[in-house]
C-alpha cells in the first residue's frame, strides 16, 4: 500500500463513529479488554486462595509467601511489558504483537487449569503470562490511541470505554470464587481460559478489516537481520533465567520472601531509567522531552495509588476470608465477591464518571487534576480501614461494611484517575516510542506492586491501624500536592485545554 492510501485509510478509520460515536474497531479493542479481564481477575481472585489452600486442592503454601507471590507477578508483569513494548515498537509492531498474544495466552490458563500439576504447573502457567506480556507489552493501549488523531478530544472518552467495558469482564470473581467452592480450584481457571480462548479468537478474524494499516508494522523498526537476533537473544535469555531460578529455588538459595523483595527493590528503579533512556534518546524530540518531564509527577502519584491497590489484592483478600462475615441469609458466599463487587463499582462509577465529564466538557478538571482527585480517593479508603481494626476485637468477624465502603471510595478515585493517566501517557508519548511510553506508564503498576511487596515486611498482626494510617495519610497527601499542581502540570505537558 503506498503512503498516501496508507493515509488515507487512517484517516477514514479515525473519522469513523459507528461503536458509540467512535471507530468500530474500539469496540473490538473493548471486547479484548472485557476477556482479558474475565480471564485475569477470574483467575487472580481465587489464586491468593488455591496457593495456600491445603493439598490437594491447593499448593499449600503460607499466606505470608502466597500474598508476596501475587504482589511479586503483578509486578513482573508490568516489567516484562517492558520488554514487550519494545518489541512491538520495533519488530513485530503492535498488531503482530497482539496477534502473537492471543497465542499463549489461552495456553497459560489451559496449563493452570489442568488439575495434578501442582507447583511446577503454576510456575508455568505464571511462566507462560509473563512471556505474553514479553511479547506485547502494552500495546493494547496503544492501538487505542492510535485510534484519534491528534487532538482528537474522543481520546479520553474511548480510553473511559473500555475501562467500563474491561470491567463487565471483571465481574466473574464472584462466579469463579463459587465455582472453586463447588467444584475446585481447576474448574474455575477452566472458564478463565474459555474466555482468554473466545476473546482471542475474534480479535484475530476481525483485526485486518478494522484496524487497517493502523499498527500493522513497527514504528521504530530495526533493520531485519537485527529483529531476527533480538527474539534469539529474548529466548535464550528466557531459557537462562528459568533454568537458574530452578536451580536456586530447588537448592534453598532463594526463597519466595527473600525472591519477592529483591525483584522489588530493584524494579523501584527500572521504571526511571527507562524514563532517562526515552529522555536522553536523539529520537526524542526537545519538546516531547519536555512533556514527559511534566507527566514524572503523575507517575508517581498512580505509584502511590497502585500500592493502595495491591494491598487490596494481597492482604486485604486475605482479611476477607479470614475476618469478615462472609454468611449472607444463612449461606456462606466466597470472599472472591469482593473482586466482582469491584467491578460493579467500576463500571457504575465509571459510567457516571464518563457522563459527569461528556457533560462538563470543557469545563471539566484537567487531566492532572483528575489523578490527584482520584489518588486522595485511594488514600481516603484506606483510612477507613483503620476503624475496623480498633472496632473489632481478633477473632470477631468484622462487618462487610468496611470492605464494601474502602472498595467504593478507591474505585471512585480509580475511574477518576485511571483513563486520564492513560490518555496523558499516550499524549505525551514521543512518535518513536509510543508503545514503550505506555508501559512506562504502566510500570506504575509494578511500582505500586513492589512498594506492596516491600511495605508488606512492615505489616503485622494487632499493629493494622497504624499500618493502614501511614499509607492511607502518605496517599492523600499526594493527591492533594498533584491537584494543587495541576494546572502548572497540564501546561508542561502541552494540553491545550481550558485550565
Amino acid at each position: 500500500m503506498e503512503e498516501s492510501q496508507r493515509q488515507e485509510a487512517v484517516v477514514k478509520i479515525q473519522a469513523e463513529r459507528s461503536f458509540l460515536g467512535h471507530p468500530r474497531g474500539i469496540g473490538v479493542l473493548s471486547f479484548r479488554y472485557m476477556t482479558n479481564s474475565f480471564a485475569n481477575y477470574g483467575m487472580m481472585a481465587v489464586l491468593v486462595y488455591y496457593l495456600y489452600a491445603a493439598v490437594p486442592g491447593g499448593l499449600g503454601l503460607g499466606k505470608t509467601d502466597a500474598a508476596q507471590l501475587m504482589s511479586l507477578f503483578n509486578a513482573l508483569v508490568i516489567l516484562f511489558s517492558a520488554v514487550g513494548s519494545y518489541m512491538a515498537d520495533r519488530v513485530f509492531g503492535i498488531r503482530g504483537a497482539l496477534r502473537l498474544n492471543a497465542l499463549v495466552l489461552p495456553i497459560a490458563y489451559i496449563v493452570l487449569s489442568i488439575p495434578g500439576l501442582g507447583i511446577p504447573g503454576y510456575a508455568l502457567s505464571m511462566g507462560l503470562l509473563l512471556f505474553g506480556s514479553m511479547i506485547s507489552g502494552r500495546a493494547l493501549d496503544s492501538l487505542t490511541g492510535k485510534m484519534y488523531a491528534k487532538g482528537d478530544k474522543r481520546r479520553d472518552g474511548a480510553f473511559a470505554i473500555t475501562y467500563v467495558i474491561s470491567n463487565i469482564g471483571a465481574m466473574i470473581p464472584s462466579v469463579t470464587g463459587t465455582i472453586a467452592l463447588i467444584s475446585g480450584y481447576h474448574a474455575a481457571f477452566a472458564l478463565c481460559a474459555v474466555m482468554s480462548t473466545l476473546g482471542s479468537i475474534l480479535y484475530l478474524i476481525l483485526e485486518r478489516m478494522m484496524f487497517g494499516p493502523i499498527g500493522a508494522e513497527p514504528d521504530d523498526p530495526l533493520p531485519p537481520k537485527a529483529r531476527k537476533t533480538t527474539i534469539a537473544a529474548m529466548l535464550g535469555i528466557i531459557a537462562v533465567v528459568t533454568v537458574a531460578l530452578v536451580l536456586l529455588f530447588t537448592q534453598g538459595i532463594l526463597t519466595v520472601k527473600s525472591f519477592s523483595n529483591m525483584v522489588s527493590t530493584v524494579s523501584l528503579f527500572i521504571p526511571f531509567g527507562y524514563l532517562v533512556y526515552i529522555l536522553t534518546s536523539p529520537k526524542t524530540q526537545p519538546e516531547e522531552r519536555k512533556h514527559i518531564f511534566y507527566l514524572i509527577p503523575m507517575f508517581i502519584s498512580s505509584s502511590i495509588a497502585m500500592l493502595v491497590w495491591y494491598q487490596a489484592t494481597s492482604i486485604l483478600s486475605i482479611y476477607a476470608e479470614t475476618s469478615v462475615n462472609l454468611v449472607f441469609f444463612g449461606h456462606k458466599v466466597t470472599p472472591a465477591i469482593y473482586w466482582t463487587l469491584q467491578a460493579v463499582f467500576a463500571v457504575l462509577f465509571g459510567s457516571m464518571v464518563t457522563g459527569l465529564w461528556g457533560k462538563l466538557g470543557n469545563k471539566q478538571p484537567s487531566t492532572p487534576a483528575k489523578m490527584g482527585i482520584g489518588t486522595a480517593l485511594y488514600g481516603v479508603g484506606t483510612l477507613i480501614m483503620v476503624i475496623p481494626f480498633q472496632m473489632y476485637a481478633p477473632g470477631v468477624k468484622a462487618s462487610p461494611f468496611w470492605l464494601v465502603a474502602f472498595y467504593a471510595l478507591v474505585i471512585i478515585g480509580e475511574a477518576i484517575s485511571y483513563p486520564a493517566g492513560n490518555s496523558a501517557a499516550s499524549i505525551v508519548a514521543p512518535a518513536a516510542f509510543s508503545t514503550q511510553m505506555m508501559t512506562v506508564w504502566a510500570m506504575g503498576l509494578s511500582t505500586g506492586a513492589s512498594l506492596s511487596t516491600l511495605v508488606s515486611n512492615f505489616y503485622r498482626e494487632g499493629h493494622e491501624s497504624g499500618y493502614f494510617l501511614a499509607i492511607g495519610g502518605v496517599t492523600v497527601a499526594v493527591g492533594c500536592i498533584i491537584f494543587l499542581l495541576s494546572k502548572k502540570l497540564a501546561i508542561g505537558m502541552g494540553f491545550r485545554e481550558k485550565q
